[in-house]
């Protein structure tokens, strides 16, 4: 099992800014990870997240996130795992979706161990939970599942985000 998701490019373990999934379908849009590292040896990769709009501002997301980040089908929305420390869970990860339009970050409450996000379609995003041992289907629902925090996303020098 372990071997047959590692040879799936790019996955949590194997992925680059290079990637052409990291840009948006109409190409106005970027997702860019700093320092990426794994999160523990062996275990999948973490680090920075920021977006990268139409006129080349580069906005950090978040300090700590997963990957590979996923556009929806019209580039207007993108789903990115972030990772997160839980008591009594250790790190785990939770889906967060950066809405272009809105300009809003939205990280979702549900906890997953290491998501494999492999399609994002109108509200719903699908992959694998734990794709290396016990591998479990998502299916999940951006109108249905509970939100856990709302960030607007700034514009100008500062280049960070506001809660």
């Amino acid at each position: 099992m372990a071997e047959e998701v590692l040879n799936i490019y790019p996955n949590p373990w194997d992925f680059f800014n290079g990637n052409p999934q990291l840009i948006s379908n109409d190409g106005i849009n970027k997702i860019e990870y700093d320092n990426l590292m794994e999160i523990a040896m062996g275990a999948p990769l973490g680090g920075p997240c920021s977006w990268i709009n139409q006129t080349g501002e580069k906005q950090i997301l978040e300090k700590w996130c997963g990957g590979p980040a996923l556009w929806n089908t019209t580039g207007t929305k993108v789903a990115i795992p972030g990772w997160t420390r839980k008591f009594l869970r250790g790190t785990v990860q939770q889906i967060m979706v950066l809405d272009i339009e809105k300009r809003e970050l939205i990280r979702y409450k549900k906890i997953f161990n290491v998501l494999d996000l492999r399609t994002f379609d109108g509200n719903e995003i699908c992959g694998y939970d734990s794709p290396m041992y016990r591998k479990k289907i998502v299916r999940f629902d951006l109108l249905a599942e509970k939100v856990t925090e709302r960030k607007k996303i700034k514009t100008g020098a500062n280049n960070t985000y506001s809660k």
